[in-house]
């Protein structure tokens, strides 16, 4: 099955300045057929963008992306650590559950392993962020203190990883609203991004569409297969794209700074796909340095 998306770039800094025209010619991809009805009774003005949304700032948020796969037998254990960090309140630890890895041995299909959780973003992480040796591993924000300076830390360094992350400053707040239109599984979505102190670099905002459960086989020890395993938080596409949305082109912003971007993502049918019922879906967007993978802060929203 293959997931299409289109999407339109809306970006402005927070002033007094009248916005002309707020859909770019140049990024026409906003799909207004999702939703239906007229466009004018859209239950979000996006000419408009409260700026009322940054008023709440975020807590500092965690990602923690769990690379797994089915056929990986110490995969279950390193996701039981992953889930026991996310049910910790205190920790505001956020869960990515992406089914890659270099061969992608553990994460093939057959007769009994029919789920194919693979994505595109999640081989590609995989090949690009360097020092991936195998399922499971994962990466804490994506900052470099997991095994041999990499992004990547063994399950075993999951714990250490996240409380040395804790304590790190809030230096962005996001925020994000959704609506869905059941008759054409459209999704649409709008994103305010804040700077909360001066920062420099390329900035990428990143959105994970996530199933919540998918209960499907997974592998154990000494050959045993749990046919009703419970995959949690499992990464089923990008909804803007591998490496998402450039929010800062490597110029100075300043906390003064506010950008506002919207979506629009066509569901599979739930009828067809019963996992993608829009109860069982998440949307994650955190903001990351393009340049050194480092992710600065992650929410995640229920649709």
């Amino acid at each position: 099955m293959k997931n299409y998306f289109g999407f339109i770039l809306l970006i402005t800094i927070l002033s007094c300045d009248k916005i002309e025209s707020p859909l770019p010619e140049e990024f026409g991809k906003f799909d207004w057929s999702l939703y239906p009805g007229d466009p004018s009774n859209y239950p979000y003005d996006i000419s408009n963008p409260s700026i009322n949304w940054g008023e709440n700032t975020n807590t500092k948020g965690i990602l923690l992306e769990d690379y797994t796969g089915h056929k990986c037998t110490n995969c279950p254990a390193a996701a039981q650590i992953a889930k026991s960090l996310e049910d910790d309140s205190v920790k505001n630890v956020i869960v990515a559950s992406i089914h890659a890895s270099a061969d992608g041995s553990f994460q093939e299909t057959d007769g009994l392993y029919l789920n194919d959780y693979r994505t595109d973003a999640g081989d590609e992480y995989v090949s690009e962020m360097t020092g991936f040796l195998g399922n499971p591993m994962g990466t804490i924000n994506r900052n470099s203190q997991g095994l041999s300076g990499s992004v990547w830390y063994l399950a075993t360094e999951w714990v250490n990883g996240v409380n040395n992350e804790i304590n790190k400053p809030l230096i962005a707040n996001i925020q994000l609203k959704s609506n869905y239109f059941k008759s054409t599984n459209g999704l649409f979505i709008h994103t305010e991004t804040s700077f909360l102190s001066p920062v420099s670099g390329d900035f990428h905002l990143i959105i994970y569409l996530i199933r919540n459960d998918v209960v499907s086989p997974q592998k154990f020890d000494s050959g045993v297969v749990d046919t009703n395993y419970h995959h949690h938080s499992v990464l089923s596409d990008n909804i803007n794209g591998t490496w998402g949305t450039l929010i800062n082109d490597g110029g100075l912003a300043d906390e003064n700074t506010v950008f506002y971007n919207d979506f629009t993502y066509e569901l599979p049918n739930p009828s067809v796909y019963p996992t993608f019922n829009i109860e069982n879906l998440s949307l994650i967007a955190y903001l990351c340095n393009r340049n050194s993978y480092e992710v600065i802060q992650v929410i995640k929203s229920e649709i």
